[in-house]
């Protein structure tokens, strides 16, 4: 009878030690902030959550018009210039290169906006007064998701100016036969 008692405790104890690592593992998970940082954010929750609403619209228009920007870039110049040149049975492989890359770049700008859109408007969904952790780490994740668009919008820029240096290139390796087009 000792020994069953013995065994209950022994298991109650392994129970309670699993469960203690399983929240740890849990808390893990989300950011560690300390009483007065999580006061600090529920008493900024108000004025947070309004910067939050002011940047999502401002960055709503900004994506739209950066978007519109760089569609154009692509569909009136690059796909335009690269079709005179194709049609002219002139070698245009290295402005080729350069469109596929922007091509690539636009839609990863389109799908990191997406989600970044997606983590903002969660962050603002959540009532920062009550939770604020999850607040934190939804802003966080938000921040970090942003980082990841203006990156996008560097290789996008950073393209148009490589489209440049090829399209000079072009220029240089084809002024002969540029001339003969323009007579």
């Amino acid at each position: 009878m000792n020994i069953h008692k013995r065994m209950i405790i022994f298991s109650l104890i392994l129970v309670a030690c699993f469960s203690a690592l399983s929240f740890l593992n849990v808390s893990a998970q989300n950011t560690v902030i300390n009483s007065q940082q999580t006061e600090q954010i529920r008493s900024n929750c108000a004025s947070t959550k309004n910067t939050l609403n002011q940047l999502h619209a401002s960055d709503a228009l900004l994506r739209v018009n950066r978007g519109q920007a760089y569609e154009s870039v692509l569909t009136k110049l690059l796909d335009k210039f690269n079709s005179r040149v194709s049609n002219n049975k002139m070698s245009n492989a290295g402005l080729t290169s350069v469109t596929n890359d922007y091509v690539t770049a636009l839609d990863t700008f389109r799908l990191d906006y997406k989600t970044y859109e997606e983590h903002l408007s969660a962050a603002i969904d959540i009532d920062c007064s009550k939770e604020p952790v999850t607040f934190y780490d939804a802003v966080l994740l938000a921040r970090t998701e942003r980082d990841k668009v203006h990156t996008d919008v560097i290789r996008l820029n950073q393209l148009i100016d490589k489209y440049q240096v090829s399209l000079n290139q072009f220029g240089d390796d084809n002024k002969a036969a540029i001339k003969g087009i323009n007579k």
